[in-house]
């Protein structure tokens, strides 16, 4: 055990606390683990070693802590057998024949343990602290190692992050060079000033983003340089910090291993001292010890070993006993064991000395295992009576007992007390047990049947008298006589008239009867009940309820296609406008439900038809109009967890799938839906992650049962099940019932009752004297004498126990004393052993530091072979700053190619013509209200400048999945809903590029595409803008309403393909 701390430890701790604090300075890249010596991960160069000898006083140190480990042991022993000596050993203890004082010896040895002030004396103490003073040093050796590793670690990822970063700057430069030179091109092959400047705003973005790729990438690779420099220095000053630690080690473990050959000198002398007492207290407490020694035989052998058991109560008689308990000093005592005849409760022991007078003297002991003879710890020691060891002559004069036929016993006190009350019969002078009567013949028979009656014998049992004999078969007799009376009698019958409505009824009547004919002097009245019985019915089945969800749809809109014009959109006829708008709300619905976790779905019914058309407008013609309700039945999900006690017999089947490579969730499910099915319900899924610990989660729709009213037959009681279970579902607030089956139909029986009554009437009587009956006893049982052995024992007259205190003074001290200098010794020798172990280690480890000196590789040489690799970095880093130098010069290159496009694509206006959209024909002529009477409008075009490429105005429609919008009872469902004229202006480059929002969809409006009307602006055909001159906001909301047709036939038949 480790005492006080040292200051080497407290020195360790701080250098390994600084080592940590100096890693974790400086997030490491890649640092080796322990064994994982030559890693190249982080390092693109993988012929470099960048950890060449990873761990490199692994061994040392764990020789080290072995070796300190080891020390710390032998310390721990030799100061516990220090401190055992002085707590157990006084002067004058153990002396041997001559009178030699042998705990003196053992005391003037053990001084010289752990106490360097005694002459010639030993510290452990101190061998342990050179040990883990070297354990120290190589841990700093080992923390430097490992420092120097990362380091170099850093320098070689710092050299590769720096090389690497260069590389991606020079291509990235080279490329966006090639896309400017592409986008230039495409200004120059515009077919359109707006094309035009859409382009020469892409090469203003290449430009832009060129430079802060290249910004970018230079911040990397100077940190990189930055990082590759502070780790070379660090590793330099670690190789040195290394050195210096393993030379401390070797010095310490040279000091641990002076000290302990001193130690082990010590540890040997004190054991021959403790040698030397201990043969002087074996001979002190031989008789004890061998009463202990016999203990131990009978406590450790198989079962319980009589004979073992015998020699222990030898032992204990003759050591113990005999001279400390009843003082006998003879030297001729003897213990002889005496085999009974039943080598049982007859055996004895027969003991044998010469007393003070010289007279000779025999007694008789026995013993017992306590605990109904199973212990093994407690032999009880009683005397044996001369009775018992003559017990043949003992038990014809005066029994202890008497003893059945069977080997049962009954006392003295019984017998006599049987013989008073008549169950023992004193027969020949014999006791007899009567018991039972095996047979009973009865001379003048009471109960005589005659043709037409019966005579009766009465017996006067005032007159009785008995005689017991044993017979040659040893059967007990028994023979009396009485005075008898012979009575006539007649058959007579009585039957009632009357009908009862219950058994009660009935029973109470016919026992009046009863009584009315038994007290006419009849007898032998027998009761008989009648009964007749009707039979009516009940039906039992089970069902499952369910519940209506209704949606009302109310003049939704459908485009009706007028025309086959592609731009005429729409469903041609009002049953195609009914199928889609309920093929839409079913699909809703059934979602609505089927979303519902704790719902099922049944099915879907409708109503839906056309109630009316939209107003025909000359910009927009008239579409359906389709109302109605539609509906879903459904009913309500049970969540379960089940186990065994679920399944029954079913749940070891369903264990028994897994592990054969079957289909076993199919198995499962099956299983579980065969369980559920029984009961009238719906399996819905399962989920059986947990089936190792006998439990699983199912989802089902459960059934309910149901009985009927009592019916005439059993057909009309199955029949009325699917009434009753609608009439019981809807008081329970369902709307339904589904899945009714019929399983059974009980019977129930409706019974009337009546009776009859058999007796016999007295018509005669005569008296005589004459013997009645014999009966005979053949399980009668003679009783036998017989003589209690071990009577002391059971009546508690106990000699001696191996329980009893002083017994077990007399033996446990000397097994005490004995087992104290055992101990003694014992723990001498192993710290002897221990320090010698230590000895072993220090060694071991004085020649693991030497090889630690000549074999490690440091880490300086790598350094080098990084220095080529950054000035290859430095090289790439300037060519692509000359490559960024070229690319911001084209800029104004494109720039110049944009002027000559617009110059090239602007015409001179023509007076009279309006200018021309893209390439649509028409004019004023050719709107839908002007005719082409009207004069024409000469337009001056507008320029429309085109908006930066870097940057639109979208409205964009949501494209993820929707969230479940919940739906209240009888009202429809609606798309889920958002602020009105959602817009986002958003950067192009920018995160939020791709990100659209929810598009806010008026109730009974179609939800559009996600194209800004906006943006059409700059696609509008020349005669909607001359529309839009003329009539002004009317024009623009007709040309507003034209798109939103168009868009939404654009987004109905995306969502046909869909689907």
């Amino acid at each position: 055990m480790r005492k006080n701390s040292k200051n080497e430890k407290v020195i360790r701790a701080m250098a390994i606390g600084i080592s940590a604090m100096l890693m974790a300075s400086s997030p490491l890249t890649a640092l080796a683990a322990e064994g994982e010596g030559n890693s190249s991960e982080g390092n693109e160069d993988k012929n470099i070693t960048v950890t060449p000898e990873a761990g490199v006083c692994d061994q040392a140190e764990a020789v080290a802590k072995d070796a300190d480990k080891a020390v710390e042991g032998a310390e721990k022993s030799a100061a516990d057998v220090k401190a055992e000596v002085v707590d157990k050993v006084a002067a004058g203890d153990v002396k041997d024949a001559e009178g030699k004082d042998l705990s003196q010896d053992i005391l003037d040895a053990n001084a010289k343990v752990e106490d360097k002030t005694v002459k010639d004396g030993s510290s452990l103490k101190d061998a342990e602290s050179a040990v883990e003073n070297a354990d120290t040093a190589l841990g700093v050796a080992e923390a430097n190692d490992k420092l120097s590793d990362a380091e170099l670690n850093k320098a070689a990822d710092a050299a590769a992050n720096a090389g690497q970063t260069a590389a991606e700057a020079k291509d990235a430069m080279q490329a966006s060079q090639d896309k400017v030179n592409g986008q230039i091109e495409n200004i120059k092959d515009a077919a359109s000033i707006t094309d035009a400047n859409a382009a020469y705003e892409e090469v203003k973005t290449t430009v832009d983003q060129a430079q802060a790729d290249f910004d970018a990438k230079l911040g990397e690779y100077n940190t990189a340089k930055a990082a590759y420099e502070e780790a070379a220095q660090k590793v330099a000053a670690y190789e040195k910090a290394y050195e210096e630690a393993v030379n401390s080690a070797d010095a310490n473990a040279e000091a641990a291993a002076a000290e302990l050959a001193t130690a082990k000198a010590n540890a040997e002398a004190l054991a021959n001292a403790q040698e030397a007492a201990k043969g002087a207290v074996d001979k002190s407490a031989a008789g004890a010890m061998d009463i202990a020694k016999q203990e131990n035989t009978t406590q450790t052998d198989n079962g319980l070993n009589w004979k073992n058991e015998d020699q222990l109560f030898i032992s204990i008689m003759q050591n113990y006993y005999l001279p400390e308990v009843q003082k006998i000093t003879a030297d001729d005592i003897k213990v002889v064991r005496r085999q009974g005849e039943d080598n049982n409760t007859k055996n004895y022991f027969e003991v044998t000395y010469t007393d003070e007078n010289g007279n000779k003297q025999t007694k008789f002991y026995n013993y017992v295992m306590d605990d109904k003879q199973t212990s093994k710890d407690n032999i009880v020691i009683f005397e044996k009576r001369i009775e018992e060891v003559n017990w043949k002559t003992a038990q014809e004069t005066n029994p202890d007992q008497y003893v059945k036929e069977n080997g049962d016993t009954i006392t003295v006190s019984e017998v006599e007390k049987g013989l008073k009350d008549g169950t023992i019969i004193a027969v020949d002078g014999k006791k007899v047990i009567k018991n039972d009567g095996t047979e009973s013949i009865i001379i003048s028979d009471n109960n005589q049947k005659t043709e037409n009656g019966e005579v009766d014998t009465d017996v006067n049992e005032a007159t009785e008298k008995e005689s017991w004999k044993l017979d040659e078969n040893g059967n007990l007799i028994k023979t009396v006589t009485a005075d008898v009376t012979t009575i006539t009698y007649t058959d007579a019958k009585f039957t009632s008239t009357e009908q009862y409505q219950t058994e009660a009824e009935r029973d109470a009547a016919a026992a009046a009867k009863e009584k009315d004919l038994k007290d006419a002097a009849g007898k032998d009245v027998t009761v008989t009940g009648t009964e007749k019985t009707d039979y009516t019915y009940t039906g039992n089945g089970t069902y499952i309820p369910t519940f209506t969800k209704t949606v009302n749809v109310k003049d939704e809109e459908v485009e009706w296609k007028h025309t086959d014009k592609k731009t005429d959109y729409g469903v041609r006829t009002e049953e195609e406008a009914v199928a889609k708008v309920t093929k839409e709300q079913e699909k809703a619905l059934s979602n609505k439900i089927n979303d519902d976790d704790d719902l099922y779905l049944i099915g879907v019914s409708s109503d839906l038809k056309v109630t009316g058309y939209t107003e025909d407008h000359w910009y927009d013609d008239s579409d359906f109009l389709v109302s109605g309700t539609v509906s879903a039945t459904y009913a309500k999900v049970t969540k379960k967890t089940v186990d065994q006690s679920t399944f029954g017999s079913l749940w070891n089947d369903i264990k028994a799938l897994f592990g054969k490579g079957e289909a076993t969730n199919k198995k499962l499910e099956d299983a579980a839906r065969k369980a559920v099915e029984a009961d009238g319900g719906i399996f819905v899924s399962a989920n059986w992650d947990d089936w190792k610990f006998g439990k699983a989660t199912i989802r089902y729709v459960a059934g309910v049962s149901v009985k009927t009213d009592e019916k005439t037959t059993a057909a009309e009681a199955q029949n009325a099940v699917q009434d009753v279970a609608l009439a019981q579902a809807k008081a329970s607030g369902a709307t339904g019932v589904y899945n009714v089956k019929t399983t059974d139909t009980d019977t129930i029986a409706h019974t009337s009752y009546s009776y009859e009554i058999d007796y016999l009437e007295k018509t005669g009587e005569t008296t005589t004297n004459t013997a009645v009956r014999t009966e005979t006893y053949a399980n009668a049982e003679v009783l036998t004498g017989q003589i209690i052995q071990n009577l002391n024992y059971i009546q508690g007259n106990i000699k001696l126990t191996q329980k009893d205190t002083e017994y077990r003074k007399f033996v446990d001290d000397a097994k005490a004393l004995t087992q104290k200098y055992q101990k003694l010794l014992q723990d001498a020798q192993d710290a002897e052993k221990d320090v010698e172990t230590a000895q072993a280690k220090v060694n071991e480890l004085k020649a693991e530091i030497e090889a630690l000196k000549s074999n490690r590789t440091s880490n300086l040489g790598a350094l080098k072979e990084l220095e080529g690799k950054l000035a290859v970095a430095e090289h790439n880093k300037k060519d692509a700053e000359d490559t960024l130098k070229e690319i911001l010069g084209s800029l104004d290159e494109a720039g110049g190619e944009l002027d000559k496009v617009i110059d090239r694509l602007t015409p001179a206006p023509t007076p009279g013509t309006p200018a021309g959209g893209e390439g649509e024909t028409g004019g004023a002529g050719d709107t839908e209200e002007g005719g082409a009477g009207e004069a024409a409008t000469v337009v001056t075009p507008v320029a429309l400048t085109a908006a930066p490429a870097a940057q639109a105005t979208v409205v964009a429609q949501n494209q993820a999945t929707a969230p479940v919008v919940q739906i209240a009872d009888e009202a429809a469902p609606l798309a889920e809903a958002a602020p009105a004229n959602t817009q986002e202006t958003v950067q192009a480059g920018s995160d939020k590029e791709e990100t659209k929002e929810a598009v806010n969809i008026e109730e009974e409006a179609v939800p559009l595409a996600d194209v800004a009307v906006e943006s059409e602006h700059a696609k509008m055909s020349w005669w909607w803008w001359l529309i839009i001159l003329i009539l002004g906001a009317t024009g623009y909301e007709m040309y507003k309403k034209h798109n939103e047709k168009k868009l939404k036939a654009q987004a109905e038949n995306a969502g046909d393909i869909e689907e």
